[in-house]
């Protein structure tokens, strides 16, 4: 995920930073804030780091799609997390369904990206290898995170 955010980051041009957070149950899973400086994603803490994985790239599943998010009272987002800096958020994600294209298109992405992150850790040959057969695969298919 580390890898994947900052190949992102570098290519929206901003820094992606992620923090697990006790949200509130029931309510979002995953928050996205688009500030001038960082895109901030907030996840659920309280689960299990698959399902992290899972909510990071739902909400990176928003970004990629420029999904715009609704308006929301400054007093809610202070609610929902204090300490807040309200007036530095440019776009903020917040949803707790699935009944609209764009949560359908976020949770595609999600679903999309978790399966080729399994599949390439699965099928990508150790860097450090002895087997002069291992090493070809590995020439041949080592540069496969393009699609970072």
């Amino acid at each position: 995920m580390p890898d994947l955010c900052q190949a992102l980051g570098r290519s929206r041009g901003r820094h992606i930073e992620l923090r697990p957070y006790p949200l509130p149950t029931p309510g979002p899973l995953g928050l996205w804030f688009e500030t001038p400086a960082a895109d901030l994603i907030i996840f659920q803490r309280e689960t299990t780091p698959l399902h992290q994985d899972h909510i990071v790239l739902h909400e990176i599943g928003h970004m990629l799609a420029d999904h715009r998010g609704p308006a929301v009272a400054a007093d809610q987002w202070r609610a929902l997390l204090p300490g807040l800096e309200v007036g530095a958020i440019q776009r903020a994600l917040q949803r707790c369904t699935y009944d609209t294209e764009e949560e359908w298109e976020a949770e595609l992405v999600a679903t999309i990206v978790g399966e080729w992150a399994s599949v390439l850790d699965h099928v990508t040959p150790a860097e450090c290898n002895d087997d002069p057969s291992a090493r070809r695969v590995q020439a041949a298919l080592g540069d496969r995170q393009g699609w970072l």
